[in-house]
């Protein structure tokens, strides 16, 4: 089958969400499609191809539209944000353009606002949804209706979705996955410390991998584990931390955070990480933390699928986890500690306890393992697909 995947965002970008849509388009090929993903023609500030930077097999094709890239300007740089629907009217015209004369068989998109262009083609549209707007729910009830499936990554996002009027038929509701072809020769703990350097090994290292904020300004809890290291530290548990993935800008907050809590000398802040670099990274931890902030807000508990947590579990080290509806779904007391959001106290107890009781922890981290190889990102592709 010829599946177009049609994203109106930039590409490749050091955000999760194209890391997704890149897993995403090598699956539906690995399955034997034939992908062509368009995009945008944005500036995102990555110099390498997005094969060799997602660490996938250049199995499908990259289309960029040519048009205006406001971004790139400096007498639009005062319009700050409203970059974004300068360029996305300009891509809108030149997709036009483009579907009058492209030929596929099926149209996959994961922003709603596509929806409409792509339905006048005639051809079927899969919409994949990470997040549900608040405004407009009848205009969107109406797009997601004209759709041929509805993929949402919780039973609470569907719950959610049926609330609203969508169909019940269509919709479809499959977690993120994970390529565990990468994490097939994890190393032990041991030598991944010698591998990964900078890793002390006269204490346990606790990790944390992935973007530090989500939607441009929510936290998504680094600051809770430093806290809780903190208070470890006054208690003389002896710890290291590891923070990887953010920007330089809230690096620096986090750096402030640790010397403020006189952690500065226990913890290691690391830039984005490359595809190839993170199951190093993450076999050389002693755990691994997924923290949230205590917060209403629907990400935290209703949307998040967390690429993140799939990879923390196919590396087989014991994981505590924050304690989540929407995580619920994919993982439990069997497989992973969890602690209350938002609270660092809460985080210390579970990160001596799981110090405390090694073999409890492995056979959690070992269930896990066996648990995530449902969520390998070809069988996802393949069971949307069927």
């Amino acid at each position: 089958m010829r599946i177009t995947y049609v994203t109106q965002t930039r590409f490749p970008v050091p955000k999760a969400h194209g890391k997704q849509i890149a897993e995403v388009c090598a699956a539906l090929a690995a399955l034997g499609h034939k992908v062509t993903l368009v995009c945008p023609n944005v500036y995102s500030g990555v110099h390498r191809d997005a094969f060799s930077y997602y660490g996938i097999p250049k199995s499908f094709e990259v289309k960029r539209l040519d048009h205006f890239d406001a971004s790139i300007h400096w007498w639009l740089k005062p319009l700050g944000f409203f970059h974004f629907p300068i360029n996305m009217w300009r891509y809108k015209k030149a997709l036009t353009g483009f579907l009058r004369t492209h030929k596929t068989d099926l149209f996959y998109v994961r922003a709603s606002l596509l929806v409409p262009l792509l339905a006048k083609t005639g051809v079927p549209v899969i919409l994949e949804l990470h997040t549900i707007p608040k405004r407009r729910s009848r205009r969107f009830a109406t797009l997601c209706n004209s759709c041929k499936k509805v993929v949402c990554l919780t039973h609470l996002m569907a719950h959610e979705l049926r609330r609203r009027g969508i169909d019940r038929a269509k919709i479809v509701v499959e977690p993120d996955g994970v390529d565990l072809s990468r994490f097939r020769h994890v190393p032990s703990l041991k030598d991944a410390k010698k591998k990964a350097k900078n890793f002390p090994d006269d204490r346990p290292v606790v990790g944390y991998v992935g973007s530090f904020f989500t939607q441009r300004k929510i936290e998504k809890g680094v600051g809770v584990i430093i806290e809780a290291l903190a208070i470890l530290k006054r208690k003389n548990v002896p710890l290291y931390g590891l923070f990887a993935g953010g920007q330089s800008g809230e690096i620096e907050m986090y750096k402030r955070a640790a010397r403020q809590k006189k952690i500065d000398r226990d913890v290691l802040f690391h830039g984005l990480l490359a595809a190839a670099e993170v199951p190093l990274q993450l076999a050389a931890c002693d755990i691994l933390i997924y923290p949230a902030p205590a917060s209403k807000h629907p990400y935290f508990q209703r949307d998040t699928s967390p690429l993140k947590l799939f990879e923390y579990l196919a590396t087989g080290r014991p994981i505590i986890c924050a304690d989540l509806p929407p995580l619920r779904e994919v993982v439990d007391d069997r497989t992973v500690f969890f602690f209350t959001p938002g609270d660092a106290t809460s985080l210390a107890h579970w990160i001596d306890h799981v110090l405390s009781r090694p073999t409890e922890a492995k056979k959690k981290a070992e269930r896990g393992q066996s648990l995530v190889k449902a969520f390998d990102w070809k069988k996802r592709m393949e069971r949307i697909m069927a």
